[in-house]
């Protein structure tokens, strides 16, 4: 299979702000998008549901549903083969896969939540970003996103902004947005643009859909992170409600 749209991966991508960014990407019918899950089963039932919701026009072929669970260098590996024997390129990462939760909602002691939020929010997309980076390399657009968040910051922390709220969690971001400027430094001087989008406090899976912003919203913001002022992405929000279908 080839395509001659530019191909864009989206890790955790058949649920919530994943899902809604591959949705409203697709929609503008200028790029492939892979759609990930860590089932492949999950991915597809995804894109099924992407392709039957009229509201946002949609084309099964703009999609490939991708098997690719972040945690595992196997299936890491098994993906970036499948990319590289169907595409043989790729033009944009977002790496938007993430975990979060509180020590008492999680059932485990504090060292290994932390190790458990370290290895899907930081480990994973630092070794997503390596293995596909060879294709990224050959693909035309160069670009990688990281899906951070505000909490991150240790200014708004040191300030006392959201005081006490998911400690471990937004640690995890400001690891990931030193990884993000690691790479935007070391891949400057090779065309790639490297961003971080901060989609706000959505209603997801994630935080068992207590956010107060609609995914939807949250997804524009990943899409103009990635692609900037690109005038040939046209996000795409329509539907109530912000509960994702998975």
């Amino acid at each position: 299979m080839s395509t001659s749209k530019p191909v864009v991966l989206i890790t955790g991508s058949n649920q919530g702000l994943g899902y809604y960014t591959a949705q409203q990407l697709a929609s503008a019918g200028k790029y492939h998008v892979l759609l990930t899950s860590r089932a492949l089963a999950k991915a597809q039932a995804a894109l099924d549901a992407i392709v039957a919701d009229s509201s946002v026009p949609n084309k099964a072929e703009d999609f490939t549903p991708i098997e690719l669970d972040i945690t595992s260098d196997s299936s890491i590996a098994s993906a970036v083969s499948a990319v590289e024997s169907k595409f043989g390129k790729l033009d944009v990462l977002v790496n938007n896969a993430s975990i979060a939760s509180a020590k008492e909602a999680s059932g485990k002691e504090l060292r290994e939540l932390y190790q458990w939020h370290y290895e899907t929010n930081v480990f994973s997309a630092a070794c997503v970003t390596d293995a596909f980076l060879p294709l990224l390399k050959k693909g035309e657009d160069k670009r990688i996103c990281f899906v951070s968040s505000g909490l991150g910051s240790c200014t708004w922390h040191a300030e006392g902004q959201y005081a006490g709220a998911y400690l471990v969690y937004r640690s995890t971001k400001s690891a990931l947005n030193m990884i993000m400027v690691h790479y935007a430094q070391t891949l400057q001087g090779e065309g790639f643009i490297i961003g971080g989008s901060d989609p706000g406090y959505c209603a997801t899976n994630l935080n068992n859909h207590a956010g107060f912003l609609d995914p939807r919203e949250g997804a524009k913001q990943i899409i103009k992170s990635t692609f900037g002022s690109k005038e040939d992405v046209h996000s795409v929000v329509t539907g109530s409600g912000g509960k994702e279908p998975f």
